[in-house]
């Protein structure tokens, strides 16, 4: 039987209260596998950047959370690791880190989404404003509008 991927309100809850404790913040969560032998997978950032032993932190934090909620029957193994650059930004504080670096987004307007590439210039408190052709003015874009955004790999 394969575990159901939803994460309970109480298992989100409590997991960001362990990131937070230690200056980290959870930006996702993933449990998958079967019962008795589940993953979690916990996937945590910080303003200062994701170390190795920030990782054990929050890993050691976490597990005796786990072992105490009665959360998982049987055995579970636990993940903790820095989001990727494959994984996209959630969060308005996740931009700031990436100023000077080339996202790819999908955009909400009025008619659908629009893909756009370029240049993030600024983050502002609701907007980002990126660069999107040499030449060109930068354009801002209302954070809630963006539906997705990656970083783009530099190689």
């Amino acid at each position: 039987m394969t575990l159901n991927t939803m994460v309970p309100d109480e298992m989100r809850a409590g997991l960001q209260e362990c990131a937070t404790r230690l200056s980290a913040h959870l930006v996702d969560i993933t449990v998958r596998g079967s019962r008795g032998k589940a993953i979690v997978e916990l996937f945590i950032d910080a303003e200062e950047g994701v170390t190795t032993e920030l990782c054990s932190a929050v890993s050691r934090e976490a597990a005796l959370l786990i072992d105490g909620s009665g959360w998982f029957q049987g055995s579970y193994r636990l993940d903790v690791s820095s989001p990727g650059i494959e994984r996209p930004l959630r969060f308005l504080w996740q931009y700031r880190k990436h100023v000077g670096r080339t996202l790819a987004l999908r955009q909400r307007t009025g008619s659908g989404e629009t893909a756009v590439t370029g240049r993030l210039v600024s983050v502002g408190p609701s907007a980002i404003v990126l660069e999107t052709a040499k030449g060109k003015a930068p354009v801002e874009m209302p954070f809630d509008s963006v539906v997705e955004a990656v970083v783009k790999s530099p190689w």
